[in-house]
């Protein structure tokens, strides 16, 4: 029963991924919308939603530490996106003309926390986790394509960014729907 009640009590903070979720779909909204402003506004933009996520990412994965198998995970992709908002912040010069990598390499790290976060939530049995592995693999394809395509030119780096921005924000929102169902399946037990 005390297993039971921690479950109930661990899973907190599960809207942290809504939050997450909602940023990256404004990020993607806004690259998508103003693919002339260049790669300063998407720069700066891009700087912000990592730190933001980032302390997302620590605020979860701290207040979920006892329950989730892979919190260290979550933990550490916290501190990497804090790490690189604050670099990308901090030298602008250097961010826009290495953007195109940092984007596909952050959003290739993204795609794999995204298929392992899914395989946490498969040992729940957590139905439709594969929808999210599925995620995984379509965020880590779109991360190759702005990694390998670098320099096609603006438009095609602000697509792909922004389409996988959007994909992102989709799969966060759908990982919090699928912790919170975790949480309300533990209270049914009780």
């Amino acid at each position: 029963m005390t297993l039971v009640s921690n479950a109930i009590g661990s899973i907190k903070n599960w809207w942290w991924f809504i939050i997450k979720g909602i940023l990256f779909i404004i990020a993607g909204l806004a690259v998508l919308s103003r693919p002339l402003e260049g790669y300063v506004g998407l720069s700066i933009l891009f700087s912000i939603i990592i730190l933001s996520i980032g302390i997302s990412q620590l605020i979860f994965s701290v207040s979920n530490r006892k329950l989730l198998p892979g919190w260290g995970w979550t933990f550490v992709s916290g501190i990497i996106d804090i790490a690189v908002g604050l670099y990308l912040l901090l030298f602008p010069i250097i961010t826009m003309a290495t953007l195109p990598y940092f984007v596909g390499f952050w959003l290739m790290f993204r795609a794999f926390y995204i298929m392992g976060a899914s395989f946490d939530l498969d040992s729940f049995q957590v139905s439709g986790w594969g929808w999210l592995f599925a995620g995984g693999i379509l965020l880590l394809i779109l991360s190759f394509l702005i990694i390998y395509f670098p320099i096609a030119g603006v438009a095609g780096i602000i697509t792909c960014s922004g389409a996988a921005f959007l994909t992102a924000g989709i799969l966060s929102i759908v990982m919090a729907f699928k912790l919170r169902d975790i949480k309300e399946t533990v209270k049914k037990l009780v």
